[in-house]
């Protein structure tokens, strides 16, 4: 079956969702020649493939490019693939789950939880002169520094380099997307290679000088009489601050945009009906900031529904598409902040591969709307918001928010 899908189209860009929708209905799992990938849109397809052992994140842990026909990683991006090469989101078992383990010794629920507190001070801090002021570039003022001040907070990254963490991040999840250009790669790749140099000196630094923090703990950690390399290290931290900054951004500017279109919604939070932690699984359901996750075929047995999927084979799954689903979703198009069911959402993933920062990522959303709600009870759009023109990471280049009644 022939279907009309272009991710790179402008159209599309500014309002994927009629699109997604039709896909879902019409094509549950459809081939795209030009990709040269099996795209999934129903919820209940998309969760059983996130689970499912005979897909994986990478497949060079059991066959090479050659035999599956796709080429070589590419050598000019030589710092970008030594990042990615032991990232949770790139790794299968058994170093998968060597590594999380490791990883989920240093971040534990009590070392999460106790960021808090700090989590919500931090919000009122940035957001009560932000109201002061009456307008404010939401994603400038308040989402990137007060995200990458969260989760430097947690790994013991000093804030005085953070535009420089929030550079290399922005340029380098730039190859998470379809038809990277070139000078987009070469910028990812320099990021890259900038980000490791500096994490390796942190790792330096707190081997010498071991402190409260992640890094710390990474550095340090023991299971199974195991412990990270330096490289394991440097890519789990620049994954963590890449993956829960980059979300956490988007989440809110993504959510806030979508209450400011639905402004009796956000009047609900504003009037405690509905409580802000669940107010934040709608906003990740009704416009999530990751919309696409890949997998490969590993096995020769796997097929969904009536159609046998080969080894070797390419599987994009749609989590936009997914959270829309009826089947799941009473009126999906609707934003409705107090939908009860709302935390089926798949904006975290699943299986081996679920969002190690989720935990992290609601305190941060719930403590941003405590205070948004305290300080920003009224507001409407400064100006019409401009989307990313990226899909697989989602969100706005900016949301400019003025505030409509005194604070």
């Amino acid at each position: 079956m022939e279907v009309a899908f272009d991710p790179a189209d402008p159209g599309f860009l500014e309002d994927p969702y009629p699109v997604l929708n039709r896909l879902r209905e019409t094509a549950p799992v459809f081939y795209d020649e030009r990709r040269e990938r099996w795209f999934v849109t129903r919820h209940d397809a998309v969760r059983a493939c996130l689970r499912d052992k005979r897909l994986g994140r990478n497949f060079r842990h059991v066959m090479s490019p050659a035999e599956i026909g796709v080429p070589e990683l590419d050598p000019r991006w030589s710092a970008f693939w030594a990042t990615e090469r032991w990232s949770l989101l790139w790794l299968e078992p058994p170093d998968h789950t060597r590594i999380r383990k490791l990883v989920a010794a240093a971040f534990t629920p009590r070392s999460v939880e106790a960021l808090r507190e700090p989590a919500r001070e931090l919000a009122e801090e940035l957001l009560e002169p932000l109201a002061e002021a009456g307008r404010m570039e939401l994603l400038y003022d308040y989402a990137q520094p007060y995200s990458i001040a969260v989760i430097c907070r947690m790994l013991g990254v000093p804030l005085d380099r953070h535009r420089d963490l929030l550079d290399w991040s922005h340029r380098i999840v730039k190859m998470y997307e379809f038809d990277v250009p070139e000078e987009d790669a070469v910028a990812a790749n320099r990021a890259a290679s900038e980000f490791q140099e500096y994490v390796r000196a942190l790792i330096s630094e707190r081997r010498a000088q071991p402190r409260g923090d992640m890094v710390s703990a990474l550095v340090e950690a023991r299971v199974d009489g195991g412990r990270l390399s330096d490289d394991e290290i440097v890519s789990t931290v620049i994954v963590l601050l890449n993956a829960g900054h980059e979300a956490s951004v988007n989440t809110l500017g993504n959510g806030m945009l979508a209450f400011a279109r639905h402004p009796q919604q956000w009047r609900r939070v504003v009037a405690g009906d509905v409580a802000p932690g669940t107010a934040g699984e709608e906003m990740i359901r009704y416009d999530p900031p990751l919309q696409l996750f890949e997998r490969w075929v590993l096995t020769d047995d796997f097929a969904l529904g009536d159609h046998p999927i080969p080894r070797g084979a390419k599987i994009a799954l749609l989590f936009g598409s997914a959270n829309r689903d009826p089947r799941v979703f009473d009126h999906p198009d609707e934003f409705d902040v107090g939908r009860e069911n709302a935390v089926q959402h798949i904006g975290f993933g699943g299986g081996i591969h679920v969002c190690i920062g989720a935990p992290l990522a609601r305190i941060e959303l719930e403590a941003s709307l405590e205070a948004l709600r305290r300080y920003w009870p009224d507001f409407g759009l400064g100006s019409e918001p401009r989307r990313t023109g990226a899909f697989v990471i989602w969100g706005l280049r900016g949301l400019e928010l003025v505030r409509t009644s005194g604070v």
